[in-house]
């Protein structure tokens, strides 16, 4: 599969009436995403915010991590602070609960309007994770969980649940008027917002160090080979041959055709990253919260020593593995697979339809996920090893620029699915479309 883009062709999509509409929806889309970034929810305190971030225990970490998901407006504290992140939560666990029970699953199989309605709970589901996050961060903040019953936290509370509705809204009117998958588009735009101000204040602090300077080179070299590796999985498919056979009915032959089942190595996307990240930040997050009270703060202190451990690189490079393989076993049905398969007259050359089917399709799906899973659990701890080699080899510790692997797969993965539903756009009008 080629990923080769023509310049002139991406160009010419700029004329296409429709694409241009589409691609113009998605700019003032940003822009309106850009201006709520900047925006201070009513109610807080900026000093407070402001030492809350600076201080060991908003610094870095987890949380460093989502404030550049949401484009530094967690750190800010503004009315997009708790981003989409509650959306995807809920994204996440609705798709795990569809596949363990029985009458939510018969409601997704009841066409569009069964769909509707476990869209409907998922964003009910979403709202109350919103509130349960944005309780646990204004806590954490203003060092006291009973702010949140006073007026200004109540405030704070609401304004920024508001913005996170705001932008499930946002995000599907840009999939629906736009191009590319809108919440996608936001937490992309999030992640490179932040990435400006992190080289400037890393060049800032070179520029008195000529041993940083070689380290953020080093550093940058490493994106690069990150970023190769990810465009090379995300495109990584194991093709399984699927055949039909012939069928007549009346004068007309059905069938007949050969094929291919794909099997992506990337199946489970970035969900299991963010899905373990979202696990992490639950202790940190009860220990501030109630950190006045008994040894709440040492262990605050205790978990945040035991992240930057070998243990603790360990624990999460496991929770990132099991959860694909979890996600992957919900979402990836082999049994419905052989069946549809097996209804429709195709077979797998040299495999039996049926049960030998479902076995040999479970069996390849194992050994694909497997390795999707390392690849997943590798990019999750990349920012902590890379960081790691390079501060032994320069002997310089870079903490501010903390675009990690998981935000480099999130930006090249969106970009290439945005890039796609270009093509398609271009191919609709008898384009040559991007790839050469």
């Amino acid at each position: 599969m080629s990923a080769s883009a023509n310049p002139q062709a991406i160009l010419q999509s700029w004329g296409v009436p429709e694409l241009q509409a589409r691609l113009k929806f998605v700019l003032y889309a940003l822009f309106i995403y850009c201006i709520g970034i900047h925006i201070p929810a009513p109610g807080m305190d900026p000093a407070a915010v402001s030492n809350f971030f600076t201080s060991g225990a908003g610094a870095g970490g987890l949380l460093g991590f989502i404030d550049i998901f949401s484009g530094g407006a967690l750190s800010s504290f503004s009315i997009f602070a708790l981003g989409v992140m509650p959306y995807i939560n809920a994204s996440i666990m609705m798709q795990l609960l569809v596949a363990v029970d029985a009458r939510l699953k018969e409601m997704q199989q009841e066409g569009e309007e069964g769909r509707k309605k476990v869209s409907k709970i998922t964003r009910y589901l979403a709202v109350f994770l919103a509130f349960v996050q944005g309780i646990g961060f204004v806590g954490m903040i203003m060092g006291d969980m009973l702010h949140v019953l006073t007026f200004n936290g109540a405030t704070a509370l609401f304004a920024v649940v508001a913005g996170t509705c705001f932008m499930m809204w946002l995000g599907d009117e840009i999939s629906d008027k736009g191009v590319g998958n809108g919440l996608s588009i936001l937490i992309t735009l999030g992640i490179l917002i932040s990435v400006p101000g992190m080289i400037f204040n890393e060049l800032q602090q070179a520029a008195l160090d000529n041993a940083r300077l070689g380290a953020l080179l080093l550093f940058f070299l490493f994106t690069v080979v990150v970023i190769t590796a990810i465009v090379w999985i995300q495109l990584s498919v194991r093709k399984i041959p699927v055949q039909y056979a012939r069928r007549q009915i009346g004068r007309r032959v059905y069938g007949g055709q050969n094929t291919f089942l794909p099997m992506k190595m990337a199946q489970a996307g970035v969900i299991p990253l963010i899905f373990a990240i979202s696990v992490l930040m639950v202790p940190p997050t009860v220990f501030n919260m109630f950190k006045n009270v008994g040894n709440f703060e040492a262990l605050a202190g205790k978990y945040g020593v035991f992240q930057q451990s070998i243990w603790g690189i360990l624990f999460q490079f496991g929770l990132v593995f099991i959860f694909t393989f979890v996600y992957v076993a919900v979402t990836f049905n082999t049994q419905d697979i052989a069946e549809n398969l097996k209804k429709n007259n195709g077979f797998i050359p040299g495999i039996r339809p049926g049960r030998p089917t479902f076995e040999f399709l479970d069996k390849v799906l194992h050994r694909v996920t497997f390795f999707g899973a390392l690849y997943l659990g590798i990019i999750s701890i990349l920012p902590i090893v890379i960081n790691g080699i390079v501060s032994k080899v320069t002997n310089v510790q870079i903490n501010s620029f903390y675009i990690g692997g998981t935000s480099l797969l999130i930006v090249v993965g969106v970009a290439l699915d945005t890039v796609q539903q270009m093509q398609a756009h271009m191919v609709m009008r008898h384009y040559s479309g991007f790839n050469k």
